[in-house]
């Protein structure tokens, strides 16, 4: 059987050293989990933007005719 010591009690007996390098990597994975939040969120609402025109053609061929006078 597994027994699972809390983080902070693990932590709390490393070297101050040891100590910045859990900070460090802690501190990594927070921003990895906010870097693919905010890519997801992008790439959510980029598709949201999008739709819209899928559904109705932007220009007609008439708009892009040009005249000449």
């Amino acid at each position: 059987m597994t027994v699972h010591v809390p983080l902070e009690e693990l932590v709390k007996e490393l070297p101050e050293e040891m100590k910045a390098q859990v900070y460090d990597f802690a501190s990594y994975l927070f921003e990895r989990r906010l870097r693919e939040e905010d890519r997801k969120w992008s790439v959510f609402s980029l598709g949201e933007a999008v739709r819209e025109l899928e559904e109705e053609p932007l220009y007609t061929e008439a708009d892009l005719k040009e005249r000449w006078r």
